[in-house]
């Protein structure tokens, strides 16, 4: 393959990639996630959509180092995760796009954890899920803090497109966690991540 032997190759290739699907997300032009589960071989080898949904899956998958005892955190479609480890426990803060709100308030719950104390299992409101939160279609955002929502201007993807709007964001983060205490000097800079729902 041709980017096989150069990882810059690689990640300019996905950051085009996540800002080409960030278009395409916008405008509602891929089949829901369903739709690519249900489907069959040769439905997805004839349809680009489910391809370009698996190969954001794939991609979000490898780029985040995962504390091994914790489950990886599936992002809230039409939002994202914003994912930092510090002193062996990873938080991770969902963030809804524009348009969507939180199904739950979470205005003085900005963020979950999974680690030790935890029994490395993740805090959520939902229980029985998996998901840490689920963003909802919405003309308001009112459920969660202020900065829990991607800038106006922005999506998840387009965020994980650049790392500016990257660092941006984990540095918000890392703010956040600081007012509440938690000392961030212990940080794996290396797990942090952003995951974005499809």
């Amino acid at each position: 393959m041709l980017f096989s032997s150069c990882p810059l190759w690689k990640t300019l290739f996905f950051i085009s990639l996540a800002v080409f699907l960030a278009e395409f997300t916008e405008i509602g032009a891929f089949a829901s996630p369903g739709e690519c589960e249900s489907a069959t071989t040769d439905d997805v080898n004839e349809s680009l959509e489910c391809q370009l949904v698996g190969a954001v899956i794939i991609h979000t998958q490898i780029i985040c180092k995962q504390l091994p005892p914790c489950p990886l955190p599936p992002a809230p479609r039409n939002g994202g995760l914003v994912c930092v480890t510090i002193d062996n426990d990873q938080y991770c803060k969902p963030m809804c796009n524009k348009g969507y709100d939180f199904q739950f308030l979470r205005r003085s719950r900005l963020y979950e954890v999974c680690g030790n104390a935890t029994g490395f299992s993740w805090t959520t409101q939902l229980v029985g899920e998996k998901a840490l939160a689920v963003c909802n279609p919405s003309e308001t955002a009112i459920s969660g803090a202020k900065s829990a929502y991607f800038p106006t201007n922005s999506t998840c993807l387009r965020t994980l497109a650049f790392t500016e709007t990257q660092t941006e964001q984990l540095n918000i983060f890392l703010k956040e966690l600081g007012e509440q205490g938690i000392d961030g000097s212990n940080r794996d800079k290396e797990a942090d991540c952003i995951i974005c729902g499809y």
